[in-house]
């Protein structure tokens, strides 16, 4: 869960940061570290460039993340919990159509497929694999979101089975998955038809599945 990642934070990164201005240096490093390497590269999340982002020195950048390597440690975390709070937030929403909460679940996907830079996913895909405790990671919050899908399609479609349920959410998250691909900045469609326009007819081939 989004707890997970928190958690992991807390432990590799809480010592550092005991006081409440700590934290909130803490977050904003975090948060620029997240906003650079996504928008631009893994490579541009530099200790220079996050001090620049936060007007800290980098000296105090150092103090919280020594290295390079500690950045992306912390930029992988955050990030998984960033999604992940987003995700659990859309699904705990009060009346509002589980049909409505499912849709969203899979636009909140795609529009950070359309913010990422695609360096930044190929190279984190590079490391999520070569990294038995990100690949962990990741392969446990696949399933979630497959949970989350499928308990949206039952309350949907309370005449579904289990097993029907749990295959549509396979299907539905392998759509939305296969968006770093078609919606990609070098997806070789993307220029003929444009990201937004991408973005809604696999909206529309999930709006079809689902009912």
């Amino acid at each position: 869960m989004a707890q997970e990642a928190q958690a992991i934070i807390a432990t590799r990164f809480g010592d550092r940061a005991r006081t409440p201005k700590g934290r909130t240096t803490l977050q904003a490093i975090l948060e620029a570290t997240f906003e650079l390497a996504t928008t631009q590269g893994l490579l541009a999340a530099s200790q220079e460039a996050i001090a620049r982002r936060t007007g800290l020195t980098q000296s105090a950048v150092r103090h919280y993340f020594p290295t390079k390597s500690d950045l992306l440690d912390a930029f992988f975390w955050y990030g998984a919990q960033k999604l992940e709070q987003q995700f659990i937030d859309e699904v705990g929403k009060t009346g509002v159509a589980p049909r409505t909460r499912l849709l969203s679940l899979a636009n909140l996907h795609y529009e950070l497929i359309m913010k990422v830079d695609d360096s930044a996913y190929f190279e984190t895909l590079s490391i999520w694999v070569r990294t038995p405790e990100y690949r962990k990671y990741r392969d446990s919050f696949e399933q979630r979101v497959r949970g989350y899908y499928a308990d949206l399609l039952q309350v949907m479609h309370p005449e579904w089975d289990e097993k029907r349920c749990a295959a549509t959410a396979f299907q539905l998250l392998t759509l939305v998955l296969g968006g770093w691909q078609s919606l990609g900045s070098s997806s070789a469609m993307q220029p003929r038809r444009g990201r937004k326009a991408l973005k809604a007819i696999l909206l529309e081939g999930i709006e079809r599945l689902i009912e």
